[in-house]
């Protein structure tokens, strides 16, 4: 359920710090958004990703996966970022984490959004554009369907899967599909450096 609260109560966003519930809340333009906590599910797939990916990273020396970072429009100080579950930069970029800031100011080369029932995947995406974004990876909580979106002439369009299925995603160098494991949906990963395939 979305809901907007024209006069935010005193102390109700310091509330959500001091609980640690404000991990995923963002701001767009000014106007704070609240994000609920993740369930088992769609952390699984953050997590499972994370992991994966990030080791072939640092293996190949293609760059480092962050989690837990904001994207920012430079030069808006805290007033218009959002919080994707992973970004990735490739070698080279890395210095744009700094030690100090709890954002990064320049486009990734790649940005994680798993879509759950109502939440605004779609709705930050010309944000991701503006600020540079690269890739955007997109995978369905339930259904693992999978989309890699890449930026095209200041705009997303969708990557077209090859003949056997696959999306491929230049920035991490890998495949992705949805496939079926033990019955239920899963997303496949094929690490084309490696020639290895995963299922998360």
């Amino acid at each position: 359920m979305k809901a907007v609260i024209l006069d935010v109560p005193p102390g109700m966003i310091e509330e959500r710090r001091r609980r640690g519930i404000d991990r995923r809340d963002e701001i767009w333009e000014g106007v704070y958004h609240m994000v609920p906590p993740p369930t088992g599910a769609h952390q699984a797939i953050v997590d499972g990703l994370f992991i994966l990916l990030s080791n072939y990273a640092a293996k190949h020396a293609l760059g480092r996966l962050v989690t837990n970072l904001g994207v920012r429009e430079a030069g808006t100080a805290d007033r218009n970022y959002r919080v994707p579950e992973w970004i990735f930069l490739k070698a080279g970029r890395e210095g744009l984490v700094r030690p100090e800031s709890s954002y990064v100011d320049d486009g990734p080369d790649l940005v994680l959004e798993v879509r759950s029932p109502g939440d605004e995947t779609d709705e930050k995406l010309p944000f991701y554009a503006k600020v540079g974004v690269k890739e955007v990876l997109a995978v369905d909580r339930d259904t693992r369907a999978v989309q890699v979106l890449r930026l095209v002439g200041g705009r997303f369009a969708p990557v077209s899967p090859n003949a056997d299925g696959w999306i491929y995603s230049e920035s991490l160098r890998a495949f992705f599909r949805t496939a079926t494991r033990e019955g239920a949906p899963a997303l496949a990963v094929l690490l084309e450096l490696d020639r290895a395939q995963h299922a998360v």
